[in-house]
């Protein structure tokens, strides 16, 4: 299901990326700002696409699997059960903030690339798979 750009906003927001001074609180709503594309622009050189600045099907593909994957790995590491969906939404965000807590890390809700990796590598010790490089 493709994201509005208001969805889109609270996915990076969620992930991390800078959306301006008041992150997503002063950034919401459907106008692409120069923040949200500074963002979408991190994103996308972090993974290796093209650096549009847009929300395109790539980008978009990358954050819902991106999303996903956050999501399964909570429920795996911290039996968060979470439906895996491609939303950034208040269950994810309180998920988060179990799994912060867990590691004394700080309470945000927001699964920073460090969080994300943390994640991966306590999903990894857990399930004996090798932990997903998030770039």
């Amino acid at each position: 299901m493709p994201y509005t750009l208001s969805q889109f906003k609270e996915v990076l927001d969620g992930l991390g990326y800078n959306l301006g001074p008041d992150g997503l609180n002063g950034n919401n709503g459907n106008a692409l700002d120069a923040y949200t594309q500074a963002a979408i622009q991190e994103l996308q050189a972090q993974y290796g696409l093209p650096m549009t600045g847009k929300l395109d099907l790539a980008t978009e593909r990358l954050a819902q699997s991106l999303v996903r994957s956050l999501q399964h790995d909570l429920n795996t590491a911290i039996a968060a059960k979470l439906p895996i969906t491609d939303f950034y939404g208040p269950r994810t965000v309180q998920a988060v903030k179990v799994f912060q807590r867990s590691l004394g890390l700080p309470i945000t809700g927001i699964a920073s690339l460090t969080v994300r990796q943390r994640l991966a590598q306590t999903v990894g010790k857990a399930t004996g798979r090798t932990a997903i490089a998030f770039a």
